[in-house]
């Protein structure tokens, strides 16, 4: 833990380069050239940005974010924006800057395979605030370079961004390390992806490509959590460094796979460290799950942390109440139980707990949790950011 947390807080440090921060949002990339087969550079550009604007301490709005909002606008991902759709997307959004553009593809006299064409990449950031462009930023060179390329942009948006940052090229890439192409292309496959098998097939095979491609071992690690497959699901978040934005949610899957897994003490361990960070009302109430079954007191605060944070989550508030019952304070889990069966009349095992409590059914110590505890599957932190930029100060 010691190594990770010192991992953790030389992230922080790099970010706090770029300390000034806003909410983006990046949206794809238009393709330009006659080559349909690279449509996928297209969103490969917004993938990289959004991840190193997140590294970069911005607040980044992700992909499903930005597809929710166009589709409550009735705008076709797919489609080809104008620029007054795109301002009205960002606003919808509460964004604080939009990132767009396109991308053009050419094969050199002579070349026939196209991962050795020439690439030119267009990008266009207008400030939503403002309502002002900014000098359009423009990356040339070689298609089988495309991770250099990518991040180069980045540095620049970000350079423009906070202007008053002195970090160089050479500091921004500490740490990165260029993809490969066909891992990329596998990848984004993967993301655009609806079919959950092939979905999964994609990100194996970018993983296998480049084992030290992040991105493809985070989506894995959230698919084998979903599938109840807790042992792969741990195997793949143990990829994602502390150097990564989505450490923290990895850690937290982490602890849901291992609770999943019962191994609590591990899973008290991924939950505490998420929660020093960010204090999310959804990892109290997942650390409190795992603290429950180890039968540890911080159990009950925990749990009353997760209800203080959002007092009519009906999964919280069942919580606190089975763990209360449990620890003979009728009269209090009488109370939250109450809330639970007066917002869902039909949950039975409430209802059960309930009539426990009425009944002042003894536990006698050391017993096991009376039911299994409802878990959150997955961590705000998008909105943690926000309010945390909103109520400190700016770093110099």
């Amino acid at each position: 833990m010691p190594l990770f947390r010192a991992a953790l807080l030389a992230s922080l440090a790099t970010a706090s380069l770029f300390a000034q921060s806003a909410t983006v949002l990046v949206l794809r990339f238009q393709n330009n050239s006659t080559y349909s087969e690279l449509n996928w550079v297209g969103e490969s550009i917004a993938e990289t940005l959004r991840a190193d604007f997140a590294q970069a301490n911005q607040i980044v709005l992700d992909r499903n974010t930005a597809m929710a909002g166009m589709k409550r606008l009735d705008l076709r991902p797919e489609a080809n924006f104008t620029k007054a759709s795109i301002i009205r997307l960002s606003q919808a959004l509460e964004a604080d800057m939009v990132i767009f553009g396109s991308y053009d593809v050419k094969l050199p006299p002579g070349v026939s395979q196209l991962k050795e064409s020439n690439i030119v990449i267009d990008a266009q950031l207008i400030d939503i605030r403002k309502l002002q462009n900014a000098p359009d930023i423009s990356e040339a060179g070689k298609l089988s370079e495309l991770s250099k390329y990518k991040q180069h942009l980045a540095w620049q948006l970000l350079t423009y961004m906070d202007p008053h940052t002195n970090t160089t090229f050479e500091q921004f890439m500490t740490g990165r390390q260029a993809t490969r192409l066909d891992a990329e292309e596998s990848y984004i496959h993967g993301l655009l992806s609806t079919d959950k098998e092939q979905q999964k097939k994609w990100f194996l095979q970018a993983a296998n490509l480049d084992p030290q491609f992040v991105s493809p071992a985070f989506e894995l690690g959230r698919s084998y959590l979903e599938h109840k497959d807790p042992k792969q699901a741990l195997m793949w978040l143990r990829r994602v460094p502390a150097s990564d934005a989505r450490y923290l949610e990895a850690r937290f899957r982490m602890g849901i796979a291992a609770y999943q897994s019962g191994d609590y003490n591990a899973a008290v361990g991924y939950f505490k460290e998420v929660a020093n960070v960010m204090p999310l009302h959804e990892v109290f109430n997942n650390l409190g799950a795992a603290e429950d079954q180890l039968n540890l007191p911080p159990a009950i605060d925990d749990f009353r942390r997760a209800v203080d944070g959002d007092p009519a989550d009906v999964s919280y508030l069942f919580n606190l109440g089975a763990a209360l019952l449990r620890r003979n304070l009728f009269e209090e889990a009488q109370q939250k139980l109450q809330a639970v069966i007066d917002h869902s009349p039909d949950d039975a095992e409430a209802d059960d707990l309930l009539a426990q409590a009425q009944d002042r059914r003894v536990s006698p110590p050391g017993a096991k949790p009376l039911a299994p505890a409802r878990l959150k599957t997955s961590m705000d932190s998008t909105a943690f950011r926000q309010l945390k930029a909103m109520l400190q100060p700016k770093a110099k």
